[in-house]
């Protein structure tokens, strides 16, 4: 993490509103970084400024005009950081432009990027499975009933699955499927692949259905975002661009748009389309 992430993610840090793996790495920074500390410091002792002015205007009839000044300035600069926080947890939200004879809705391209940002951020920590070594299907039936979304687990080509576990991706919760390719070489590990599912019904988020598949880059590693109905993936490895698109385009042969190869082969396929 940043001094720049943690700065716009401070307030919501403060009011105790991350989840247990967020505040980990809120804290792990602030162990490393004196400023960013002490802005925390300085953040937490207004608030408690504010509390303590507060009680006192409650425990007198006649509170002092600057104390009362001092009170309102502080409730208006709270209210004006809940503001920017609400605005943060927008995520992705569409931006609606007026247009002649109606209107469109697209998605900013920084806020898209943020989306790609935080899918290679979370890849890259390589946190725990809640659930590994077990079958696609099994893999769909644990994560029903813990998140609101289906979660249609893909099969990828010339890959294991490696295990899975409950995530985010920004403010959305989201399943996390990691795999690994087959070594090339004996001796040679395998390649990382994680793919994230997450609901969009609102569409929030600039992503078509295959093959329409935009590959975006961040931070060394390549991410792959396409949608079926509702359900957005994001695939994040540091495979090259041409390979993964291979794999999605062979997922589209498999699908019937084209007639399937004659080679038999594996595709990308959820397990509520597998025969």
């Amino acid at each position: 993490m940043t001094c720049q992430e943690l700065d716009r993610l401070l307030y919501p840090y403060l009011d105790g509103e991350f989840q247990p793996e967020e505040r980990i790495e809120v804290e792990t920074h602030l162990a490393e970084c004196e400023a960013c500390t002490g802005r925390v410091e300085e953040e937490t002792a207004i608030r408690q400024a504010l509390r303590r002015a507060a009680n006192l205007s409650v425990q007198s009839r006649r509170a002092p005009e600057s104390l009362r000044a001092g009170i309102q300035l502080g409730m208006k600069q709270e209210h004006r950081r809940a503001q920017q926080v609400q605005w943060l947890r927008m995520g992705a939200a569409a931006l609606v432009v007026a247009a002649v004879g109606g209107a469109w809705v697209t998605t900013r391209p920084e806020e898209r990027q943020r989306f790609v940002e935080d899918a290679v951020r979370r890849h890259s920590k390589q946190l725990p499975f809640e659930i590994a070594n077990v079958a696609p299907e099994h893999v769909e039936a644990w994560f029903d009933g813990k998140l609101d979304h289906p979660v249609p687990v893909p099969r990828l080509r010339n890959v294991s699955l490696s295990g899975a576990r409950i995530s985010n991706i920004k403010d959305r919760p989201a399943a996390y499927i990691s795999y690994e390719t087959q070594p090339a070489k004996e001796g040679e590990e395998g390649r990382r692949i994680g793919v994230f599912v997450f609901d969009d019904a609102r569409q929030d988020l600039d992503a078509e259905a295959l093959p329409a598949v935009q590959v975006d880059s961040s931070n060394g590693y390549n991410v792959a975002v396409w949608r079926e109905g509702e359900i957005v993936y994001e695939l994040v490895s540091d495979l090259d661009e041409a390979d993964i698109r291979k794999m999605l385009q062979e997922k589209e042969l498999r699908l019937g748009n084209v007639p399937p190869p004659q080679t038999p082969s594996l595709p990308i396929l959820p397990a509520s389309h597998a025969p």
